[in-house]
């Protein structure tokens, strides 16, 4: 017997043309500075088309051609990512929070031929350009041509250093530079979509390098189509017409956590940060855009606690905030909740996994400290993914609030390799090796220990960094608290908090007991750190994560004043 179903494919382009029709008239609201730039899903639909047309008669841009941007979170960043992925070309967004020499490795290994460019970028990212002669043209956005203007001169002296030989790079004659909305102007709103593979793909995105250089993970319209799906289930992230979404994820960072197009298919309005990520813009955006849900790393929503505490908003829009990336502590998560009625919800993910892997909603009728329990894990997998507990040697361990080992997953949004990357990372059964040390309880909740690399190995016992970080978190005194090990000739490891302390709290050893003498109430003595340091920040990575590498680095380099107690 055979199904009798139609097999039409999966694809970004008809997410676009059901949300520029059916949701028409749904919004999306930019803040490049304190006033709103909004725009509908049917303008939205319009401009896709016309970029689309001057893509392939500009340009040329064919089906598998790939189109890199270096763009906020904007407007014209959601217009690329739907026209591209639509035309059948391939989006290329790009962290420009990198090193200088990973932008250029990804430039190179994804091969954009056009770049879509933010003008305040351009000094950074011009330059680049001389190592990548993949890249053809630049668009620059904004309607002021002077901008425009301004990065042909960059282009141009840049060609000009290139002729004469200084530095040994390339000329940049060959780059033409022109203004995204000068390009577009005049352009047919009619695009005919073309069919094609639910398999094809439809967007490239890189990891951030935190393990050697960064790696491609090619997205087929099918996985993005799904995660779509998954993140609009009540159980995920509950995207949901008419309901407001603040993204502060950027979209470099796998499509913003595919939030956009899960939005665009349902019909919730899309309120964007532009250029400014600090705690008085995002303030002012939520009190102004007045989203009902937003998603983010701990930091962004760490840095508004500390900013509410200073001013209180009149208001609070949001219920539930989704947060990623790193661990919430169990204070953050109360402090939203107690102060502001905001449901903090974790969840995890990587870029490996499209990226939303699992969401911490507890089961329906628990409460008091067992609902906190739950809400403290990384949650539920979705029906799409499938995981597994490993030891040393991948033997499957039972899975169980016991038994710990590497988390490994497999999935209908898992990437199978990495794009010309033969790297070890998966196992000969297909298997996604994360780097998460964790336990999965019967009820099928994820719990991360810790990062493999982070973990602290000390008298042949495991120091997890992560739940000191949360336990130290707890006093009103602490800001922000990252744990690295640190060499001991007794323990071969031992743990270093690195810790930020509120506004007049001292940096004393005073201070760095009362806080070990605290710590000593939640965990046993022996995991308590005996040296600590306080700094005024703590180096984090482009998509808000501790820089343990760094910080690694700082220690070995003697850039710590340690205080041992």
């Amino acid at each position: 017997m055979k199904s009798t179903m139609q097999e039409i494919p999966l694809s970004v382009a008809r997410i676009l043309e059901y949300g520029a029709s059916v949701h028409r008239n749904t919004t999306v609201t930019t803040y490049f500075d304190e006033t709103a730039e909004q725009t509908s899903f049917l303008h939205i639909g319009i401009r896709a088309a016309a970029m689309a047309n001057m893509l392939r008669d500009e340009f040329g841009i064919e089906r598998g051609d790939r189109v890199g941007t270096v763009l906020p979170n904007c407007t014209e960043h959601l217009e690329v990512l739907l026209s591209v992925a639509s035309m059948g070309a391939v989006f290329n967004p790009i962290n420009r929070h990198l090193m200088d020499a990973q932008i250029t490795h990804i430039i190179n290994k994804a091969a954009p031929k056009v770049l879509v460019l933010d003008p305040t970028c351009s000094e950074q990212i011009v330059p680049l350009l001389a190592d990548c002669p993949c890249v053809e043209a630049v668009l620059v956005i904004g309607p002021n041509l002077a901008d425009t203007e301004a990065v042909q001169r960059l282009v141009t002296a840049q060609g000009e250093q290139g002729e004469q030989g200084e530095q040994g790079k390339p000329g940049l004659s060959h780059l033409r530079v022109l203004n995204l909305e000068a390009a577009l102007d005049g352009r047919s709103a009619d695009f005919d979509w073309p069919d094609m593979e639910e398999t094809d793909p439809a967007a490239i995105c890189f990891s951030t390098g935190t393990e050697g250089p960064p790696k491609g993970v090619v997205y087929s319209h099918r996985a993005l189509w799904l995660h779509s799906m998954q993140l609009r289930a009540a159980d995920s992230f509950s995207i949901r017409n008419g309901t407001s979404f603040l993204c502060c994820v950027p979209i470099y960072h796998v499509l913003s956590w595919g939030v956009p197009l899960a939005a665009f298919m349902a019909g919730a309005p899309i309120v964007f940060t532009g250029r400014s990520a600090t705690p008085e813009h995002l303030a002012h955006v939520i009190a102004d855009a007045m989203p009902r849900q937003a998603h983010g790393s701990p930091a962004v929503w760490t840095g508004l606690l500390v900013h509410y505490a200073k001013k209180h908003p009149k208001k609070m829009s949001l219920q539930e905030i989704y947060v990623g990336g790193s661990q919430v502590s169990p204070a953050m998560i109360d402090a939203w909740e107690e102060r502001f009625g905001v449901d903090i919800i974790h969840s995890w993910g990587m870029t490996e996994t499209g990226p939303v892997g699992t969401v911490a909603h507890p089961p329906a009728g628990v409460a008091g400290a067992a609902r906190a329990k739950y809400r403290e894990s990384q949650g539920r997998f979705h029906a799409g993914m499938r995981y597994r507990i490993v030891d040393d040697h991948d033997n499957v361990l039972e899975a169980n609030d016991r038994n710990e080992g590497e988390l490994q997953v497999r999935g209908n949004t898992v990437t199978a390799s990495y794009y010309k990357d033969d790297s070890p990372r998966f196992t000969e059964d297909g298997w996604l090796r994360t780097g998460d040390i964790a336990t999965v309880n019967k009820d099928g909740y994820l719990t991360i220990h810790d990062r493999k690399a982070d973990i602290i190995r000390s008298g042949g016992e495991w120091i997890y960094s992560a739940a000191l970080e949360n336990y130290l978190l707890e006093p009103t005194a602490v800001i922000e608290a990252a744990v690295i090990g640190i060499p001991s000739e007794k323990w071969g490891q031992r743990p270093l908090a690195v810790v930020v302390v509120a506004e007049g709290t001292p940096w004393t050893a005073e201070t760095a007991q009362e806080l070990a003498d605290d710590l000593r109430k939640r965990v046993p003595g022996w995991m308590v750190p005996e040296n600590w340091t306080f700094v005024d920040h703590i180096d984090k990575t482009s998509v808000d994560k501790f820089d343990k590498k760094d910080l690694r680095q700082y220690f070995r380099e003697g850039k710590f004043e340690i205080i041992t107690i």
